[in-house]
């Protein structure tokens, strides 16, 4: 975690470590997609770092929600679709990819300042 960091770099962080678990449980699913009676998860934590962001502060680096995906369980009682978690690993990815840009973006201008002094 990276202390005494001003908001942005906060919410970037917790979005990082939320994606980084979605992709985890995305590739578990994916893993077990063929197994018999085996429930697919999904991760939330959008909404936490929502209502943190409109609060102006995040107290605390909350853990993201893992929960059940809903989706109705085919013949074998697996609920797993592929297609939706190779989307929903193609959209973790571009998430991951905007938030590190992101950061780096404002590494940059704080290098700048920096050099500037």
């Amino acid at each position: 975690m990276i202390t005494n960091s001003d908001l942005t770099t906060q919410a970037i962080e917790w979005a990082l470590s939320g994606l980084e678990q979605r992709s985890a449980v995305i590739a578990n699913n994916v893993a077990n997609a063929e197994v018999p009676d085996f429930a697919g998860k999904k991760v939330e934590f959008e909404g936490q770092l929502a209502a943190a962001l409109n609060a102006g502060r995040i107290t605390r680096m909350a853990e993201p929600v893992v929960l059940p995906t809903g989706s109705a369980p085919g013949a074998n009682g697996n609920n797993v679709q592929l297609e939706d978690e190779m989307v929903g690993m193609i959209q973790t990815n571009l998430m991951k990819s905007a938030m590190i840009e992101a950061f780096n973006y404002k590494a940059d201008i704080l290098r700048m300042a920096l050099r500037n002094q």
